[in-house]
């Protein structure tokens, strides 16, 4: 019976023992990084300029995840030197770090009516009228990912026409790539994508895309120039040409230029687009989306606060020129379009102190081309609601 107790003692022992040993191994290098860490923070504070103490003290306050205090030594070290390459590198790192994931939603739904949405001379039998519903979500997300930020962007909605049907549409878009730091006010992002559409239940198109930004912030006004190409691969049942897209879309922003609280854009566009297509059994005068053509212009929109800024007033002009590489009517060559839409809008911020926009807007479109049966006016009213979450 003795030796019995005897063993179980030693046996209850040995596994204390054991868990003493196994907490102490855990709690070592926690303890060891801790030790040297303060170690090196009173070498620092006897010689703060230090640079191979600073980057030690980094190095060991990023393995304890304390990337502040990191920060700290790698400003110390630039305070002195700012050409320091590994600490600028390093610095740039653990600032990318710091920042939070940011993901947001924009959604907005609502109707619109059109006088003439397939854009048809006023003489044809074809210039219908009729309400879409449209909803469209927008996804921005930004997050650090590998020592980087790393930014998607997708898109998706479409239009249910009451009457029209063949111009109900759904489309998709997706692209997520890294930012670059150009300078502390301008970024570069660029992402690969992928975008498809369809037209009355068919595959309208598949892109494969890149999206390329430059954006800079000026005192608090954001501006951007994006380049997008796409390859596209017309669907099927549209009898169309594949072929390359290049747009380039500008976005330029100034606030408080005429009044308090105000806002005029300045959105400036170029596109160079070569595939087209035509839907067999569809009713369109001319082709469902044109090809072998350039264009260029740009809108100006201005927005002004009235009702002590519980609702925006806004105008604006739009103005694109699209010559065409190709003949499309008996004796016509080189169809060049002009297109003008003047606009106007109103903006309900937090309707009824609600998180959702109002938003009226109207449109007119005129297209004035070379070819007669491609002229075309077109009025375009819509309400929707805005909420961004």
């Amino acid at each position: 019976m003795r030796n019995t107790r005897n063993k179980n003692n030693g046996i209850a022992g040995f596994l204390r023992a054991l868990g003493v040993a196994v907490i102490a191994l855990a709690a070592t290098p926690g303890a060891v990084l801790a030790d040297e860490m303060a170690a090196v923070f009173d070498q620092l504070l006897s010689s703060p300029d230090d640079p191979a103490l600073n980057l030690r003290y980094a190095e060991l306050a990023l393995a304890k995840g304390e990337t502040r205090k990191a920060l700290a030594a790698y400003e110390r070290i630039l305070a002195r030197d700012p050409q320091n390459r590994e600490a600028r590198r390093a610095y740039r790192k653990a600032k990318i770090a710091l920042q939070p994931r940011v993901t947001a939603f924009t959604l907005t739904t609502g109707m619109t009516f059109e006088s003439n949405p397939r854009q048809v001379r006023g003489s044809d039998g074809e210039h219908d009228s009729d309400v879409s519903l449209d909803a469209s979500l927008l996804m921005y997300d930004e997050r650090s990912l590998a020592g980087r930020r790393w930014r998607t962007l997708g898109r998706a909605g479409g239009h249910l026409f009451f009457d029209l049907d063949d111009l109900s549409d759904v489309y998709l878009s997706i692209a997520s790539g890294p930012v670059f730091d150009i300078s502390k006010k301008t970024q570069l992002h660029i992402a690969p994508g992928a975008a498809t559409a369809w037209l009355d239940g068919d595959s309208l198109y598949n892109d494969a895309l890149v999206r390329i930004a430059l954006e800079r912030r000026n005192k608090g006004n954001g501006q951007s120039v994006t380049t997008t190409v796409k390859f596209r691969d017309t669907g099927s049942g549209f009898d169309g040409d594949d072929g390359l897209i290049v747009q380039v879309d500008g976005r330029f922003l100034f606030t408080s230029r005429f009044k308090q609280g105000d806002a005029l854009y300045f959105l400036p566009r170029f596109q160079y687009s070569e595939p087209g297509g035509n839907g067999p059994g569809r009713v369109f005068q001319s082709a469902l989306f044109p090809g072998d053509f350039v264009e260029y212009g740009g809108r100006v929109v201005y927005y002004a606060p009235v009702a002590d800024k519980r609702v925006f007033l806004g105008a604006g002009f739009g103005i694109f020129q699209r010559d065409y590489d190709q003949n499309v009517a008996s004796g016509t060559k080189d169809r060049s379009d002009l297109q003008l839409a003047p606009t106007a809008h109103m903006v309900v911020p937090n309707i009824r102190g609600s998180k959702f926009d109002l938003r009226m807007d109207y449109r007119y479109e005129t297209n004035d081309s070379n070819d007669p049966i491609e002229d075309f006016d077109n009025h375009v009213f819509s309400a929707s609601t805005v909420r961004k979450f």
